[in-house]
């Protein structure tokens, strides 16, 4: 858990550490639509990857697991600090989740300023430098994907929306889960695909060493 008590997750997220998995999807979801910085502007970016790194951990069964347990152990030096003398601070890990900001934003800016490449058979290729591969994280990519088009799904006899594409390009937020100490070469796919997507998106991770 970070050092700062505000960035507690739940509260982010608005929710209680008893909410379970679906309840928390709905509420990403909604968080996502109304924060994204392109509905929202760039200047809710900030508040857009604290709560995709919220949503990150507290989806994973195994870092929600963790990050309760710090959250606890927290609760509790705090509730006995009066009086006490402080004992030294013992090395603190990041918290899972923590952006990666640099790798984070706009597919297409990512493109152009060289962070990200496509490769053949759309994998979508991102280069991290040693210390952010040494350390893993929480990259958040905005793209347009095709999704099946609603109409022609349920049947309408003419579709005056995707025109007779069968697809309809659709705005989605992927977000990868870098696990420290990850090689080059090594692929991830986004902890969540948007329904109905014509094409999976993967991701080929190049790390690029220190020189």
């Amino acid at each position: 858990m970070g050092s700062d008590p505000a960035d507690d997750y739940y509260a982010l997220l608005g929710i209680d550490a008893s909410t379970g998995l679906a309840q928390l999807r709905r509420v990403w979801r909604r968080l996502a639509l109304r924060w994204h910085p392109d509905r929202a502007g760039p200047e809710a970016t900030i508040t857009f990857q604290k709560i995709a790194a919220a949503y990150a951990v507290l989806s994973d069964p195994l870092a929600r697991a963790e990050y309760d347990r710090r959250r606890r152990l927290a609760g509790g030096s705090q509730a006995h600090a009066a009086g006490a003398a402080k004992p030294p601070a013992a090395p603190r890990r990041r918290a899972p989740g923590v952006m990666l900001s640099r790798l984070s934003g706009p597919l297409n800016a990512l493109l152009t300023c060289g962070v990200a490449r496509r490769a053949e058979g759309g994998v979508i290729e991102l280069f991290l430098n040693a210390e952010e591969a040494a350390q893993g994280g929480m990259v958040a990519i905005s793209m347009q994907v095709k999704v099946g088009c609603p109409e022609c799904i349920a049947g309408a006899p003419t579709c005056g929306r995707c025109r007779g594409k069968g697809a309809v390009a659709e705005l989605f937020s992927a977000w990868l889960a870098v696990p420290p100490g990850i090689g080059d070469g090594a692929m991830l796919a986004p902890s969540e695909m948007l329904r109905g997507m014509v094409r999976p998106i993967s991701f080929r991770m190049r790390v690029r060493s220190a020189r």
